[in-house]
């Protein structure tokens, strides 16, 4: 019942509104302040943590067609351009002290079998496999000779029944588009070749004759499906097509059109050359006379085995950590289904693989699928002709390294990107055919100093906002000096927009320390005036009270209770308030603060501006820190215990005003 005299005397006076709104006040402002300054320190920590800083290397030189170094006015010099360099030191630059992590991928070719690497998909089917070239056996459908020019464009349509082909994943139909057109230095280089398949003197036509057995050296050019009644076989694609295959005559080894290629040890490069100068033979033989020619029959053998092999061959990257590759990095390409490999898997060297989704859909693969994967050594192609430039396997330069079955725990997909190193215009293209395995499941590897260091193969992590440490470091230690007759590298940088955040983000960080400060002042200085103030206004009420013969310890519990129950009202509302401001204003100042970043930093490094990472690092009140702030307004009862205890012990009398004693 006595604290019934209190509560109605607090609700009576005017000066509570003013305590209820100085509480409400010092508790929005220190709940406010406390949660940007939570999360303002924990997005910086996000950051750190979800960002990564990549610094892509390209090497710059005097050099040749080739890439190779060489004076500057000789007369093979090319211009001071970027090249893919073998052997280059990476040791000065990843000995960095900023250097957290590096990877230097290595190619590999890698044949699948009964895997047909398909390379594309048009409005009606599949690409074929770019096997360069499919060796076929068959022999004419009819009773009647066909004449076929090599010297005119022509594309007559003629019957043959295929007895057998070394690709072994296509079932043709019977009707074939012929097609031939040779130079006249091919006639000529040809000459008594294509005289013998015609058993006469003509050289400017062919003539196939019913009952006889040709091979021939192809180019099945046609749109394909896989096949709903065998898994792994290619049918011609009929839907909206006229289902006709086209007879391409052509060498082994090409690559679009009548070039033989060969690989040069000494230059490991592609080279071009007309095929008769290669002492390749005619592309289509009797097959009786293959059989009967030892050096034939060799070559056919061999080139059946390795087209056999060609047409299931991928390429492949080894790597330590996917995301370092810079396409990946920048979200070029990311994670569609799956996983991506772990940092156990890439330590361990455990047997799994990630592809692209546009890849796992040409050739039906699934999640947990296993591919039994021969590696080859293969060149490097830095500049590659076609999207999809296969490796080439040739038996007699190449042998497999490693088997193994890897399991596919991920797909990758490329997207749209904006932006390139001007340094490199080609290190964020990534190939949908590539096949990515951790580099330590591959017991023999290409040492790191025998490998191409190239912008699309080599990177480093450094740490976040430390590029220009690692500039200086680079120059400190001459990496990036340029000398005669020396690589240089040049450096591109790429830190996902940690240099867009970063700066947003300790300004705030700044910002709320001080808030923090000013509010923690503020709650000070209102919870002592409060409890002044409100225990003067209580005195009188307590000495009446006690003159009424209420105990001391009644009053005091009586005021506690009020003081309580106007501190609770104040913290509840106060800290409702600071949750929502926390929220409205906090992404407010974050928004600013990257809008005058952007319009205000001049990087170094390439920034990618991807909503999603901003969006990301957002301010989110903390319900448990709000409860905590909110409660730190029990200050003004534990002041105003304080004066109480000062004075209760005085006589009642002494609690009246003076004019009223």
């Amino acid at each position: 019942m006595h604290r019934k005299i209190f509560i109605e005397q607090l609700k009576r006076s005017k000066k509570t509104v003013v305590y209820f709104w100085l509480l409400l006040i010092a508790a929005t402002f220190f709940v406010t302040s406390m949660n940007l300054y939570r999360n303002s320190t924990r997005n910086l920590q996000k950051a750190e943590e979800t960002y990564s800083t990549l610094a892509v290397t390209e090497l710059y030189g005097d050099i040749d067609q080739y890439g190779s170094l060489v004076e500057e006015n000789s007369e093979n010099h090319v211009g001071y351009k970027a090249a893919a360099v073998k052997g280059y030191d990476i040791s000065q630059i990843i000995d960095s002290d900023v250097v957290e992590s590096w990877d230097l991928r290595t190619q590999y070719g890698a044949y699948i079998e009964d895997k047909p690497a398909l390379n594309g998909r048009s409005t009606y089917g599949l690409y074929a496999p770019r096997a360069l070239g499919q060796l076929v056996r068959f022999r004419l459908i009819g009773q009647t000779p066909i004449t076929l020019s090599l010297v005119e464009i022509q594309q007559p349509l003629i019957k043959l029944e295929i007895l057998d082909d070394a690709a072994g994943c296509f079932r043709y139909q019977d009707t074939f588009r012929f097609h031939c057109f040779l130079t006249p230095k091919e006639v000529a280089g040809y000459a008594e070749q294509i005289k013998r398949v015609n058993r006469s003197d003509e050289t400017t036509t062919l003539t196939l004759y019913p009952g006889v057995e040709y091979v021939a050296c192809t180019w099945p050019g046609t749109d394909w499906v896989w096949s709903d009644q065998e898994e792994g076989i290619l049918e011609v694609a009929t839907e909206d097509t006229d289902g006709i295959v086209d007879f391409n005559l052509c060498y082994p080894w090409t690559d679009y059109g009548n070039f033989h290629v060969s690989y040069e040890k000494d230059q490991e490069q592609l080279v071009y050359d007309e095929g008769y100068t290669m002492g390749s033979p005619f592309p289509l033989q009797r097959w009786e006379d293959v059989q009967n020619d030892p050096q034939l029959k060799a070559y056919y053998e061999k080139t059946w085995e390795d087209i056999k092999i060609q047409n299931c061959v991928y390429q492949v990257q080894l790597t330590n950590d996917i995301t370092s590759v810079p396409a990946y990095h920048i979200g070029g390409a990311s994670l569609s289904e799956g996983r991506v490999i772990t940092v156990e898997e890439y330590e361990s060297g455990a047997k799994v693989c990630m592809v692209s989704r546009e890849m796992a859909d040409f050739q039906n693969w699934k999640i947990g699928d296993k591919l039994n994967i021969h590696l080859f050594e293969t060149f490097y192609q830095p500049e590659q002709r076609y999207s999809f430039s296969q490796p080439l396997w040739d038996s007699d330069t190449n042998r497999f390294i490693h088997e193994g079955k890897y399991e596919i725990v991920g797909f990758y997909s490329k997207n749209p990107v904006t932006g390139s190193s001007d340094i490199s215009p080609n290190t964020l293209d990534m190939s949908t055919f590539n096949i990515y395995l951790p580099e330590k499941s591959v017991s023999e590897v290409i040492p790191v100093e025998e490998r191409y260091v190239h912008s699309s193969l080599f990177s480093v992590k450094i740490q976040n906002g430390s590029i220009d440490a690692f500039l200086n470091d680079m120059e400190e230690r001459g990496v990036t000096t340029e000398k005669p007759g020396q690589f240089t590298p040049k450096f591109t940088f790429y830190d996902q927009g940690y240099s867009l955040v970063e700066p947003g983000l300790r300004a705030m960080n700044s910002t709320t320390k001080l808030l923090v400060v000013l509010s923690t002042v503020l709650l000070l200085i209102t919870s002592i005036l409060i409890a002044y103030f409100f225990w003067q206004n209580q005195r009188q009420t307590v000495g009446i009270f006690r003159l009424l013969g209420g105990s001391k310890k009644q009053a005091a519990a009586a005021v506690l209770v009020c003081a309580l129950i106007l501190c609770g009202i104040g913290a509840a509302v106060g800290g409702s308030v600071g949750y929502g401001v926390a929220q409205v204003i906090g992404n407010d100042i974050m928004e600013e603060n990257f809008s005058q970043s952007e319009k205000d930093s001049l990087f170094q490094a390439y920034v990618l501006p991807v909503q999603e990472k901003q969006d990301s690092v957002v301010v989110t009140a903390d319900p448990l820190l709000t409860l905590g702030a909110c409660s730190s307004v029990m200050l003004f009862p534990l002041f105003l215990l304080g004066f109480v205890s000062a004075d209760i012990n005085k006589e009642p009398r002494e609690l009246l005003p003076k004019s009223k004693a």
